[in-house]
């Protein structure tokens, strides 16, 4: 959270972050992190991979 974003991504949990653009680029790869710095990012669509207790959690954030 927050979706959308301008700048951060908070996360409950200390995980491992991949997150893609649409055309399953990899931009940012962070391990063990509750918050995710996406500032530098353009807006748009980007697909995020995080994996918690060995579980894979894919979701979509949007950049504004």
């Amino acid at each position: 959270y927050p979706n959308p974003t301008n700048g951060k991504i908070n996360i409950n949990q200390f995980v491992d972050v991949w997150l893609f653009n649409m055309l399953g680029d990899m931009i940012i790869r962070e391990d063990n992190v509750n918050v995710l710095d996406v500032t530098g990012l353009n807006p748009g669509i980007y697909n995020i991979q995080i994996l918690y207790e060995n579980n894979i959690i894919n979701k979509r954030i949007i950049k504004k």
